[in-house]
């Protein structure tokens, strides 16, 4: 059994990339380049038939985030039992992305 790669519709993603800048802001919206991951995201789009885009949304207290960057050490990752979140706003933010993805597509 193997897991499909995980790729992100171009189309689709620059429509969510500029509703997400509109909704959350340009500076809290970061455009990363392509990655090679284990994801099982892949799955949902059977095969490319469906477009899909993955995005990640940042979890972590912004000073932290700041130290990894002038230390060079890298943060706990997702599925580590280190990672540390902030729920309350996480949460919220996560919220108000999905919400203005599906509105964004729900338009004609």
């Amino acid at each position: 059994e193997f897991t499909p790669a995980t790729f992100n519709d171009p189309k689709l993603t620059e429509r969510l990339a500029g509703a997400f800048e509109k909704a959350l802001g340009g500076d809290n919206v970061v455009k990363w380049p392509p990655i090679m991951a284990s994801e099982d995201f892949g799955r949902f789009s059977l095969d490319n038939q469906i477009p899909s885009c993955m995005f990640w949304l940042g979890a972590v207290e912004p000073a932290k985030v700041e130290a990894s960057r002038k230390s060079g050490k890298p943060l706990p990752s997702l599925h580590s039992s280190l990672f540390e979140p902030l729920p309350e706003p996480t949460l919220r933010t996560g919220v108000k992305a999905m919400t203005t993805a599906v509105l964004e597509l729900m338009k004609k």
